[in-house]
């Protein structure tokens, strides 16, 4: 169970991948200004989050040479996750 710090944080992944999919670097970059994602051990825990949660999955991976680009993107789960959070539903 996330804690509600790292709520907020896959609230914030979410909302960067919501704009289409997007490479590690890419998402980790969008990020890294907020609070929460201050380094990249941070930023990989929600993200491994995320995908165990099946709220993102992996889109596609290039590989032309070194290592592989992972490209991830909402899952229909991710979404409506998403979605509960816009419309500012909360249980207390």
């Amino acid at each position: 169970m996330p804690k509600p710090h790292e709520l907020t944080q896959v609230v914030k992944l979410l909302k960067t991948l919501a704009k289409g999919p997007k490479n590690t670097l890419a998402i980790y970059r969008a990020l890294r200004n907020e609070t929460g994602f201050k380094n990249h051990h941070a930023f990989y825990r929600q993200l491994k989050l995320c995908i165990k949660h099946n709220l993102i999955q992996l889109a596609e991976t290039n590989k032309k040479w070194g290592f592989p680009t992972k490209i991830y993107c909402l899952t229909e789960k991710g979404k409506e996750f998403l979605h509960l959070f816009n419309e500012k539903i909360w249980f207390n």
